[in-house]
């Protein structure tokens, strides 16, 4: 990515969106939530509860992305976005439960429905608002069915016999558990399944953003489905956050883990970078990582947190880790350039401070959970025993 498209982003950033918060007073809030039985989301609005100034710091950038993100996201919204000033209004804020960061949730007849887990984005927060007031499982027909394919980033919808009920079981139970992250619909009518040749029983997975489609047929197995949710959601370059961390490293396969500080350079990266991890989804767990949400994670990585953007790739398999050099360019060529050098033996694992090492026993400090043969670094494909590999 060119200096000059970050800059350009930054500056139209900086210099088009306007300030969001208008906080809400206590009575305010309080109207608001029972003026009628329209949804209504809330920013909890957190700059700092702490005297210690790097915890101050982290909190006050934290707000200032948000604050981005929420005027990036009231022109599209459907429903009304107001926020509150924790500072001003502490009672509020802990009667929902907020203490320590800046927390949005959605109210609906003067009730929580949802706390938002997402990204700071202002497409995944409108997302967000109109998949948890959908159904847990919508039904779907043959005259909404190509609409609802593109209702969420992720999409799952069963294609199922009206008398399987095993199927619809096993799907509305795992549909309750990732509902505030993804959409979930099932299709019975014959017409719609017709329309979609499919043949029951079917779960397919609609990614517009990627343009992927994911076919899944052991639906009445409700392990076998949930690994199949978490696998199928996974995009091209995920967006890493707290809850799916693990989830990513349950893989087994390396990670690669580029950290930029704003949303728009991220965006940026995860453009340019779309292609080359497309051909690595299946070996490779590509991420970009905001670093207000993990600012710890740099420095196990061998990162300097005051260089942006940076990345690095962590070998799961030998658990070594590979920062990407400083001064290097975040292009797919440059990227597939350094991975060759990484498997031909020319750069070396990051060896962490007060380790002495032969290169056999650095072990890094990420936990990942699985013990797997020898993965993918990026740019490299091998086949070893049938199957790609490091």
């Amino acid at each position: 990515m060119s200096r000059l498209i970050t800059a350009v982003l930054l500056f139209h950033t900086f210099f088009t969106v306007a300030h969001a918060w208008e906080h809400l007073s206590e009575p305010e809030f309080q109207s608001a939530l029972n003026k009628d039985e329209a949804a209504i989301i809330v920013a909890f609005v957190i700059v700092s509860l702490s005297t210690r100034p790097a915890f101050i710091g982290g909190q006050s950038k934290k707000t200032e992305h948000l604050e981005t993100t929420w005027s990036l996201a009231i022109p599209d919204a459907k429903v009304p976005l107001v926020s509150v000033d924790c500072s001003a209004n502490p009672t509020v804020c802990a009667s929902h439960g907020v203490s320590s960061s800046s927390t949005i949730k959605l109210f609906k007849k003067g009730e929580a429905l949802s706390t938002y887990i997402g990204p700071r984005r202002a497409s995944a927060i409108l997302a967000w608002a109109d998949r948890v007031q959908r159904p847990v499982v919508s039904e779907v027909s043959a005259a909404t069915l190509e609409e609802f394919k593109k209702a969420d980033e992720t999409v799952f919808i069963a294609f199922l016999s009206a008398d399987d009920e095993a199927s619809k079981t096993a799907f509305t139970n795992v549909a309750g558990r990732y509902r505030e992250e993804f959409t979930f619909g099932m299709v019975t009518e014959d017409a719609a399944l017709k329309a979609e040749e499919a043949t029951p029983p079917i779960v397919k997975c609609f990614k517009p953003l990627d343009g992927d489609t994911h076919d899944f047929r052991e639906v009445s197995d409700v392990a076998a489905l949930e690994g199949f949710v978490k696998e199928a959601s996974r995009p091209v370059i995920a967006e890493l956050l707290p809850h799916t961390h693990q989830r990513l490293l349950d893989r087994g396969w390396s990670m690669v883990y580029v950290f930029a500080a704003t949303e728009a350079e991220r965006s940026e990266i995860r453009k340019e970078l779309h292609s080359m991890a497309r051909g690595y989804y299946k070996s490779l767990t590509m991420t970009t990582v905001d670093p207000l949400e993990f600012p710890d994670l740099p420095a196990k990585l061998g990162l300097d947190p005051a260089v942006l953007p940076a990345g690095a790739v962590h070998q799961l398999s030998k658990d070594r880790i590979y920062p990407y050099p400083k001064g290097m360019g975040w292009t797919s060529k440059e990227l597939q350039t350094w991975g060759l050098d990484v498997w031909q033996g020319r750069i070396k694992p990051w060896t962490p401070p007060g380790v002495t090492t032969t290169y056999n026993d650095l072990g890094g400090r990420i936990k990942a959970t699985q013990k797997v043969s020898m993965r993918n670094i990026p740019g490299v494909k091998i086949r070893v025993g049938g199957r790609d590999e490091l």
